[in-house]
């Protein structure tokens, strides 16, 4: 399943290099949290999720392929790919200009209420946006 792909255009910044030149492992950490954020803005809004609660990580997985320097524009593909019980997926993919991909990753994680300190199931609006994107 690809429900909600969102792109996002990425530019390594000169504080995003490390000391061998080129875009630090923590960087994709920072794209992946943009991309979902871009994501749940872009395809469903953050102003439909219920008071007080929040998307939180349990799992993220990076494959880092190739290389990236500084100058380089990369491009963030991220999508949700499942939905478990109470459990949500996303996948993500880093390419250069070329097509060529840098990395690509697997995040999982629960939707939280801050309030109540504990997981609860996926927002209704959300499952439902996730339905009707399957549908049209």
């Amino acid at each position: 399943m690809r429900v909600f792909v969102t792109e996002v255009l990425f530019e390594p910044k000169t504080y995003d290099i490390d000391f061998a030149g080129i875009v630090s492992n923590q960087v994709y950490l920072r794209w992946l949290e943009d991309l979902r954020f871009e994501l749940i803005g872009r395809h469903f809004g953050w102003e439909k999720f219920p008071p007080n609660v929040v998307p939180v990580l349990l799992r993220t997985e990076i494959n880092y392929r190739k290389a990236v320097k500084l100058y380089e524009r990369i491009s963030g593909k991220m999508w949700i790919s499942g939905i478990e019980g109470i459990r949500w997926f996303l996948e993500a993919r880093f390419v250069k200009g070329n097509g060529e991909l840098v990395a690509d990753a697997r995040q999982g994680g629960v939707f939280f209420n801050m309030k109540k300190a504990r997981p609860v199931r996926i927002p209704s609006e959300l499952r439902k946006a996730m339905e009707k994107y399957r549908e049209g």
